[in-house]
């Protein structure tokens, strides 16, 4: 999926059991669809999960992604703003 040349980004609040309480924990949602520009792959999606919003989560899940466009919704997400940064590696 991270071979495309754009993919869709996406982070996502979910309740969490804790000892006690609900704390607040992170869906990161990854996803293409090149259907539209006749693109011969079926759409996919990635989930990843994270305990907190932190911008090291996007890059970690994304290491490997260095293509041409990747559009980020995260709600001014810290991790954001990272995404969308042209990558220094080919």
């Amino acid at each position: 999926m991270l071979s495309r040349l754009a993919i869709h980004a996406d982070d996502t609040t979910v309740p969490v059991l804790a000892k006690g309480k609900t704390r607040t924990g992170r869906l990161w949602t990854y996803v293409r669809d090149d259907r539209p520009f006749a693109g011969p792959e079926p759409p996919a999606a990635a989930f990843f999960y994270s305990r907190d919003r932190g911008g090291e989560h996007p890059e970690q899940h994304l290491v490997s992604y260095r293509n041409a466009a990747c559009s980020a919704s995260s709600n001014a997400s810290s991790g954001a703003a990272s995404l969308s940064k042209p990558s220094s590696g080919t």
